[in-house]
C-alpha cells in the first residue's frame, strides 16, 4: 500500500515502465520510497463518508 500521491504516483511509474519493457530481461528492480505513509492517514480523514 502506498500513500495516494507521491508514493502511488511513483511506484506506478515503476509498473509502466516495467510493463512497457524500460528494464532488461532477468534484472532486478530497487524501488526505493523515502516515505510518504503519514499521508495515508489524512487521506482516509477526507474520505471518510465514501
Amino acid at each position: 500500500m502506498t500513500d495516494p500521491v507521491y508514493g502511488g504516483k511513483s511506484i506506478q511509474g515503476v509498473i509502466d515502465l516495467t510493463r512497457k519493457g524500460s528494464f532488461p530481461k532477468g534484472v532486478t528492480v530497487l524501488y526505493a520510497h523515502p516515505g510518504g505513509a503519514p499521508a495515508l492517514n489524512g487521506h482516509s480523514y477526507f474520505n471518510k463518508d465514501g
